[in-house]
């Protein structure tokens, strides 16, 4: 399905939520967007989770070839 750039965020993002990761092939296939605007939207989640959820990271795990939401814990 083609969508605006608001819904592919949001997509994205519900998809981290729901499942903690995501996979480039699953985004493309399920968006019809670009490589590149996947990656846009990927950098803009991990801006967002970085000035406004400091609790939460978006990382890329070469291994299951998957971008990962992560909890960080603080040690005190």
């Amino acid at each position: 399905m083609k969508v605006r750039k608001s819904q592919a965020l949001l997509y994205i993002f519900d998809t981290l939520m729901k499942k903690g990761y995501i996979t480039k092939e699953d985004a493309l296939s399920d968006l019809e967007v670009s490589e590149l605007n996947f990656w846009r939207y990927i950098q803009e989640i991990k801006a967002y989770l970085y000035n406004f959820d400091t609790r939460h990271e978006l990382v890329y795990d070469r291994k299951s070839k998957r971008y990962k939401l992560v909890e960080i814990v603080l040690e005190l």
